[in-house]
């Protein structure tokens, strides 16, 4: 999400960034601006990776086991990778 969010590539979203990439139509431009104030834990008018991930992770309900699973599998596909290019 934050690549394709962060039009200016530092790293972090803006509210500008943030309102252009998650504006579909369900929520309202208030609305927005509030999931955005409360997914900035450290208050810097900016939402970074940390704070997107501890935002969407309290809400994967069932799928946080289906992820995990799935960053397993790519842990165990990376490392398989590394020992046949050596």
């Amino acid at each position: 999400i934050l690549r394709r969010a962060d039009k200016n590539d530092d790293g972090k979203l803006s509210f500008d960034e943030f309102k252009s990439y998650f504006s579909d139509g369900v929520l309202t431009a208030e609305e927005l601006k509030e999931l955005f104030h409360t997914m900035d834990t450290h208050n810097t008018d900016n939402v970074d990776t940390d704070e997107l991930c501890e935002y969407f992770s309290q809400h994967l309900g069932e799928y946080e086991n289906v992820l995990a699973a799935l960053e397993e599998l790519n842990m165990s596909i990376l490392k398989a990778m590394d020992k046949t290019k050596k």
